[in-house]
C-alpha cells in the first residue's frame, strides 16, 4: 500500500509540473535536499537546498518555454525512512523553428519520511543541447 501511495504522489507531482505548477517540484523537498542533473549542458547541476532546486526548475522552464513531462513508469522500493523511487519520463517542448524537442529521462529519488533528500536526473544531453542551442539562436 505504501509503495502505491508514493507512486501515485510521484505521478501527481509530475502532472502538476506539466501543468505549469513548478512549485510542485519543491513541495516535497527537504530543506537540505541534493539535486543533480547529469551532463555538461546549461541544465547541468549539482546543488543543495530546496530554494536552489526551485530556482533551477524555474530557469529550465524559462529556457524551454512549454516544457512538459509525461510519466511512463514509476518504481518504488524501501520503507518510509528510506524510500527509493525511479521515474521514467518523456520530455518535450516546442522550439522556435516550429519543431518539438523530445527526449527521455530517468529520475532517481531518495525520500525520508515523505521528503525528497536526493534527486538525480539523467536524460539524453546531446538532444537537450541541440534544443538549447536552437533557443539561444533566437534569443
Amino acid at each position: 500500500m505504501y509503495r502505491m501511495i508514493v507512486a501515485s504522489k510521484a505521478r501527481a507531482t509530475w502532472r502538476r509540473i506539466a501543468e505549469g505548477d513548478l512549485e510542485a517540484a519543491s513541495d516535497m523537498a527537504h530543506a537540505d535536499m541534493r539535486f543533480r542533473f547529469i551532463g555538461h549542458t546549461a541544465f547541468g547541476a549539482d546543488l543543495r537546498g530546496k530554494d536552489a532546486f526551485l530556482a533551477w526548475f524555474r530557469a529550465a522552464a524559462e529556457r524551454l518555454p512549454g516544457l512538459t513531462f509525461q510519466v511512463h513508469d514509476v518504481l518504488v522500493g524501501g520503507w518510509p525512512w528510506n524510500t527509493r523511487v525511479a521515474v521514467r519520463l518523456a520530455i518535450s517542448a516546442p522550439l522556435p523553428d516550429g519543431t518539438t524537442y523530445r527526449n527521455e529521462g530517468v529520475q532517481w529519488l531518495r525520500l525520508r519520511w515523505g521528503r525528497m533528500v536526493d534527486d538525480w536526473v539523467l536524460e539524453d544531453t546531446v538532444a537537450l543541447q541541440q534544443a538549447l542551442d536552437q533557443t539561444a539562436r533566437v534569443a
